[in-house]
């Protein structure tokens, strides 16, 4: 039997409130894309109270648009190479701070023994040392 094609989940959703409301704001972020944030806010104001995402156009992404006009991450992303490494000033404990400080701070508390959330796959255990940390 071959693959299968999963229709159910995309007709829910173009059912849902969800689409609904996702497709009042799908311009949003692409105005600020293209028009700055004058231009972006502006736009956002309109689309978000007075046409309600009823505007019969949807605005292209313009930087690392794939055929269907989405934008992705990888398409958009430069290689670290091709920028200067940035040299950040080491924290002065007033408004910056270290990470350990910083992750203290921010309220994340786990139980001594807690088991791991986060499982790694035997067959791929090596990647973090062959791959991540060359």
């Amino acid at each position: 039997e071959g693959p299968k094609e999963i229709t159910e989940y995309a007709n829910a959703m173009e059912k849902s409130w969800v689409y609904d409301e996702l497709k009042e704001v799908r311009n949003c972020h692409d105005a600020f894309s293209k028009w700055g944030v004058g231009g972006g806010l502006l736009y956002t104001g309109i689309a978000a109270h007075i046409t309600k995402g009823k505007e019969p156009w949807t605005l292209s992404s313009p930087v690392g648009s794939n055929s269907d006009g989405l934008k992705t991450d990888a398409k958009a992303t430069k290689p670290a190479k091709e920028f200067e490494p940035i040299d950040y000033p080491a924290p002065d404990g007033v408004l910056t701070f270290d990470l350990l400080t910083n992750l203290q701070r921010s309220g994340t508390y786990h139980e001594d023994d807690q088991p791991s959330h986060l499982k790694i796959k035997p067959d791929v255990a090596s990647v973090p040392e062959s791959i991540s940390l060359q």
